[in-house]
């Protein structure tokens, strides 16, 4: 039962470096379009822009994406456990929403510092 886990994890290790090798190789092979400076400028709500980004991330609410990628998987184990609940369970649902406070603090002062700049941050 362990070795076949093992087995099974391995492979996903394996076949995720050959991806990422296949992906790193096909940029270097694949021809690159001439970059001008309105490619690289960032659009909003389709409208050209009007003065330089604040910062060079192209997404505006990177810090709401980054509570989803942070709280999501958690989320999800815990409504898995929540169908047989138990003392561990409450246990662990404590926990977890101690640990979410600062993955949420900090992924709201990011949105608030990308959105108006460096002194919402502070």
């Amino acid at each position: 039962m362990i070795i076949d886990n093992i087995i099974v994890i391995g492979a996903v290790i394996v076949i995720s470096l050959v991806m990422d090798g296949a992906i790193l190789i096909l940029t270097k092979i694949l021809p690159k379009y001439n970059i001008t400076e309105i490619k690289e400028s960032r659009f909003e709500a389709g409208n050209l822009p009007i003065r330089n980004p604040k910062h060079r991330i192209p997404m505006q609410y990177f810090g709401y994406m980054y509570m989803f990628m942070a709280i999501e998987p958690v989320l999800v184990l815990l409504l898995l456990f929540a169908a047989y609940p138990s003392l561990d369970f409450y246990m662990l649902l404590g926990i977890s929403a101690i640990l979410f406070i600062p993955a949420v603090f900090f992924g709201y002062k990011l949105t608030l510092s990308m959105a108006y700049g460096r002194e919402a941050y502070e």
